[in-house]
């Protein structure tokens, strides 16, 4: 019996010394693993393309499970395709070596198509709604900031900007609708 627990004992010390942690599990999404190592990766890409990562690891991974359910749903947009030349076009904008970057930009353009198509094309602010944002939010923020001379609505250049915001704002807002439908219906777990 007692060189029955020496022995055991031994393979536990064995077994111990050797095992290692190669990295950590932060999250999983449908059976998708992001790592430490994801996560670390992903910071550095966020920063090299000029992005701000936040600062929590738990939100990092977060982003990046909305990512991945992004990317899963592209699949479901057969025609959002991205090609070498927009790649490349973006790279140059960036100023940054192509190659390490060449995937994620890639990922981030099918992004952008993918919420444009499931989103953006179908928002068509109202003149009422427009004018709505230019009275209640862009005059009190301009105004805030000090700025003495704001152009009138009225404007065609200051119509058209005001109108995007109206666009950016409801597309952000049908997109967290959107990602957060998506992650109740999925399967995540967030490690601490």
């Amino acid at each position: 019996m007692k060189y029955t627990r020496s022995i055991f004992a031994a393979l536990l010390f064995t077994f111990g010394v050797q095992a290692e942690v190669l990295d950590k599990v932060m999250a999983v999404v449908e059976g998708h693993v992001i790592t430490l190592s994801d996560l670390r990766n992903e910071r550095a890409i966020r920063a090299q393309l000029g992005e701000k990562a936040p600062d929590m690891d738990t939100a990092l991974a977060k982003d990046m499970i909305d990512q991945y359910i992004i990317e899963r749903q592209i699949g479901d947009y057969p025609n959002i395709d991205v090609m070498d030349a927009e790649v490349d076009a973006e790279l140059q904008k960036l100023k940054v070596p192509p190659d390490s970057l060449r995937d994620a930009v890639r990922r981030r353009i099918r992004m952008r198509k993918f919420i444009d198509v499931k989103f953006r094309q179908l928002i068509r602010p109202t003149d009422d709604e427009t004018r709505k944002y230019y009275e209640e939010v862009f005059v009190p923020e301009a105004r805030a900031r000090g700025l003495q001379s704001i152009p009138p609505l009225s404007d065609p250049e200051m119509a058209a900007a005001i109108r995007e915001n109206v666009i950016e704002e409801s597309v952000n807002h049908e997109l967290d609708v959107w990602l957060e439908a998506m992650r109740r219906r999925s399967n995540i777990e967030v490690l601490e």
